[in-house]
């Protein structure tokens, strides 16, 4: 199997926003299993052979899984997009005959695998874990880029021979807009990893994810600079940050590296709230993560996150438009002493390792 990363993509990236770990266990387990004898990566770091020698040897990685990187990173977006892909084209003439299956990890970067099919008859499986026509809509893309993204959408459902969605909104938007039959294959979260250790916990609140614009950065810091009673820690790379925020006399306002996946759950053991706004998302593997883990998640008035968090239950749902009053969450926390278990019980339910291993070796196995 190869599977394409997402456009910009590569190991070393998933290794900085702490996420490395969780996303090679699937492909190493599929090795295990003998699903495949061998699986081929084509990322986007020209850094990145060399760091998964470093990562075989730390076990990390699988010995029976190969990387193929660019040699070069050019500076300009539209020339390394256009020489990645013809790099890839090229270079995949050299695995076409151990390669059955091409997936992608992302729709974003998937016209590789479209062309890859057309051009060496193999079968395709797009994986979607979010929608990129939506992305492309509240983060006010140029017409360009946007039509561009439109046309990679529409020719990956054309030519996908397998789809894989995270959630059951994107499922019925595929069904009813695209008249498409994709495959509902939630994220999921190691439940042996991520639970409650019953730990004494502070009453601040936790920022765990990219510094972007999507994520309502902004808004957050400046709520609790309007509230300096209360503590917050982000978690995450600083300087993605879209817009300069003054932090002057915000003692309260505290800005961390990222942290690798492992290490996660004693970061969410350690708090009572997390909170994520974010302007658009999948179904968030960290609010997950932070469910299963006992915390309480105040999110964002999205539709995947209505399926996870039910307001003044086991969680706190801002509504659009609205200020978000810190006082407010502290009392619903307190009112709802019942969603520790009902948070455990939701996620070993829809999210374990073992099941969504299971869903993907039978979307494999139809193709």
């Amino acid at each position: 199997m190869l599977l394409i990363f997402s456009r910009n993509v590569g190991l070393k990236t998933w290794d900085k926003v702490g996420n490395l770990s969780r996303e090679l266990t699937l492909y190493n387990r599929l090795i295990e299993k003998k699903i495949f004898k061998k699986i081929f990566f084509f990322t986007y770091d020209k850094h990145d052979v060399n760091f998964s020698k470093e990562l075989k040897g730390q076990n990390i990685l699988s010995k029976n899984i190969f990387i193929f990187s660019p040699p070069i990173n050019i500076r300009f977006n539209i020339l390394n997009n256009f020489f990645c892909l013809f790099y890839f084209i090229f270079l995949f003439l050299k695995i076409s005959n151990q390669v059955k299956v091409i997936k992608t990890n992302q729709i974003d970067g998937s016209y590789l695998g479209v062309l890859l099919k057309i051009l060496y008859k193999k079968k395709l499986y797009i994986r979607s874990g979010y929608n990129i026509i939506k992305r492309d809509k509240i983060l006010s893309f140029n017409f360009i880029k946007k039509f561009l993204n439109i046309l990679q959408f529409k020719l990956s459902l054309k030519f996908a021979d397998e789809i894989s969605v995270s959630n059951l909104f994107e499922k019925r938007y595929y069904s009813i807009i695209h008249k498409k039959k994709p495959n509902l294959i939630y994220n999921y979260i190691d439940t042996n990893l991520f639970y409650n250790f019953n730990e004494k916990r502070k009453n601040d609140f936790l920022y765990i994810g990219r510094i972007s614009k999507e994520k309502n950065i902004s808004e957050i810091i400046n709520v609790f600079k309007d509230n300096p009673e209360f503590n917050l820690d982000l978690y995450g790379q600083k300087k993605n940050s879209p817009t300069k925020v003054d932090l002057n006399g915000s003692n309260n306002i505290n800005f961390y590296d990222p942290v690798p996946n492992n290490l996660i759950p004693n970061l969410l053991n350690k708090y009572k709230f997390l909170i994520l706004l974010s302007n658009f998302e999948g179904l968030s593997k960290t609010v997950i993560e932070g469910m299963s883990c006992g915390i309480y998640c105040v999110v964002s008035n999205l539709t995947e996150n209505k399926f996870l968090i039910k307001n003044n239950l086991n969680g706190y749902i801002l509504k659009k438009d609205s200020v978000l009053n810190l006082k407010d969450v502290l009392e619903s926390e307190k009112q709802n002493h019942k969603y520790v278990d009902y948070n455990k019980n939701f996620v070993r339910e829809y999210f374990s390792f073992e099941k969504y291993l299971e869903r993907e070796i039978s979307i494999l196995n139809k193709i």
